[in-house]
């Protein structure tokens, strides 16, 4: 079944719109980042470093079906397709890295130092492994000369005659470093709560306990504990009752060390758990965005694998909504983890924006105060004398 002219327009207007979004999210993740500091941990790093691919995947995908207009062999077709055999699956290997900090941070004990030490090896893995196949696959043609990169009725890509490549070189990798990142976030999370219920249960048994009531007197450097009891109290004391037993400690000297030094350590604890679980939950929303991305589309791939000669409008509509939306979810997640520092940065871009207004108005004031000064001025140089 042949595509219809309106169904192309569809697919195409859609790719285009999320292409759109997926820009603004990503451009957001870069400004953000080069413009403040507050945006530097660790996961938000690697956010910015795959920030990159995920333009120059919109490059492509905003093309949508021009390249396919222009003819297999142009140029933009071929530019089209290398883009998006190069940086999509990047964005999975990026999710895998985080996943990887994950990893050291909560079995390794890796500081934000070392975490950092590792990103040159994170830009040159997710962005060179790719390149490899987006590359060759240029100069590969089959025994009727039709080259691996054509159509793929929403782009120029893999072409229906290499589909089994889609998923050889393609979606499958793509699964598999799924697969791996999965694993790693459920090995961590098991520790991660482990040590989150064994923290609990160790600061509720080192509560401090309310101290015993007592009295207390100076007596220069003598210290002096006595029992008080019913029957030892004298004079007009027995006369209302027993009374209950307490101590009275009468000491001096040195304060006692502050309970502070001990507490450091499960403080420190405390606070490692709980950046390790943030950075996890954080890593786990971008892995759910990438598995939102790329289950849709896999699906559409398959099927077009098992039906050749078939069409399926849905499945390929919603590829071309969510495939190109990983700057999006990736823009989204970001600023969700990051809000505080997303409204303190949007508050100095609204003073900075203002600036010019308040001048602006500034200035009438001062105009209109002038002009005021000027009439009065000249009402009273007409007053007779």
């Amino acid at each position: 079944m042949a595509w219809t002219t309106l169904q192309l327009e569809i697919l195409q207007t859609t790719s285009r719109v999320s292409s759109v979004f997926s820009l603004l999210g990503a451009s957001f993740i870069i400004i953000t980042f080069c413009a403040s500091t507050s945006f530097h941990k660790p996961i938000n790093r690697l956010a910015f470093f795959a920030s990159f691919g995920n333009i120059l995947t919109n490059v492509a995908t905003i093309t949508s079906r021009k390249g396919i207009e222009h003819g297999d062999q142009s140029a933009l077709c071929k530019i089209q397709a290398v883009l998006i055999q190069w940086f999509m699956p990047a964005d999975a290997l990026f999710c895998l890295a985080m996943a990887l900090n994950v990893y050291l941070t909560v079995f390794k004990k890796y500081t934000t130092k070392r975490l950092r030490d590792l990103e040159l090896i994170y830009i040159l893995v997710c962005y060179g492994i790719p390149a490899i196949p987006a590359i060759v696959f240029l100069f590969i043609k089959n025994h009727e000369g039709v080259y691996i990169y054509g159509s793929a009725t929403l782009w120029c890509w893999i072409s229906n005659e290499w589909q089994f490549l889609r998923i050889a070189a393609f979606y499958g990798p793509v699964w598999v470093i799924l697969g791996i990142t999965v694993i790693i976030y459920i090995l961590a999370g098991r520790v991660i709560f482990r040590l989150r219920g064994s923290l609990r249960n160790f600061a509720g048994k080192s509560a401090p306990r309310p101290p015993p009531a007592k009295d207390t007197w100076s007596t220069g450097s003598h210290t002096l504990s006595r029992p008080m009891s019913p029957d030892l109290t004298p004079g007009p004391a027995a006369a209302i009752g027993p009374l209950p037993s307490y101590t009275v400690i009468i000491e001096s000297g040195p304060p006692k060390p502050s309970t502070a030094n001990n507490r450091a350590p499960r403080n420190s604890a405390v606070e490692a758990n709980t950046a390790a679980w943030a950075y996890c939950r954080c890593a786990m929303l971008f892995f759910l965005a990438l598995l939102i991305t790329w289950l849709p589309s896999s699906v559409n791939r398959i099927y077009n694998l098992i039906y050749p000669d078939a069409t399926n409008f849905g499945l390929n509509f919603a590829a071309a909504l969510v495939l190109p939306c990983q700057g999006f979810w990736n823009g989204l997640i970001y600023i969700v983890t990051t809000l505080p520092a997303c409204k303190a940065f949007c508050r100095n871009v609204w003073k900075r924006l203002r600036r010019p207004l308040d001048k602006l108005a500034k200035w009438r004031r001062s105009r209109r105060n002038l002009s005021s000064k000027a009439s009065a001025s000249s009402l009273n140089s007409l007053q007779p004398v």
